[in-house]
């Protein structure tokens, strides 16, 4: 039996209507945001992001329009890849191999927290590629 992934979906407001884009505010939260006891540890973080929702239907938006924002589950799986499992990966084998090579733990933590600067700098050049594989687009 074949198993359907669902989207990843968070409820906004329509900020702005352009050509052929509008511009979503979505509240997001970390992990602790739906805690019961977030009011009592001071732990809550609440953000607002705007995402840029490109569609031919801008007619049918308003701003202050409540929306819900949608993006593809395998594709959230994926930004998590990039952004953070990539990352960490790289991070912890620079600091494993530069201490089993030069046994110098702060030389080797700087080495592998410089070697973050070339993979954030290829991402921020591919962001145009990024940014059309990452579609996120208006629920109906």
């Amino acid at each position: 039996m074949e198993k359907r992934l669902k989207n990843i979906e968070h409820p906004g407001v329509v900020e702005d209507v352009q050509n052929n884009k509008v511009l979503v505010r979505v509240k997001t939260r970390t992990a602790c945001g739906d805690c019961k006891s977030k009011s009592y540890c001071g732990l809550q973080d609440v953000k607002d992001k705007i995402i840029e929702i490109e569609t031919p239907n801008t007619e049918n938006y308003e701003v202050g329009q409540k929306v819900i924002v949608t993006l593809k589950q395998a594709l959230g799986y994926k930004a998590l890849l990039l952004g953070y499992l990539i990352p960490l990966v790289i991070l912890v084998l620079a600091l494993v191999i530069m201490l089993a090579i030069t046994g110098n733990e702060p030389l080797s933590a700087l080495v592998a927290v410089l070697l973050m600067v070339p993979y954030y700098l290829l991402v921020y050049i591919k962001r145009e590629k990024l940014r059309k594989t990452f579609n996120f687009y208006i629920k109906e």
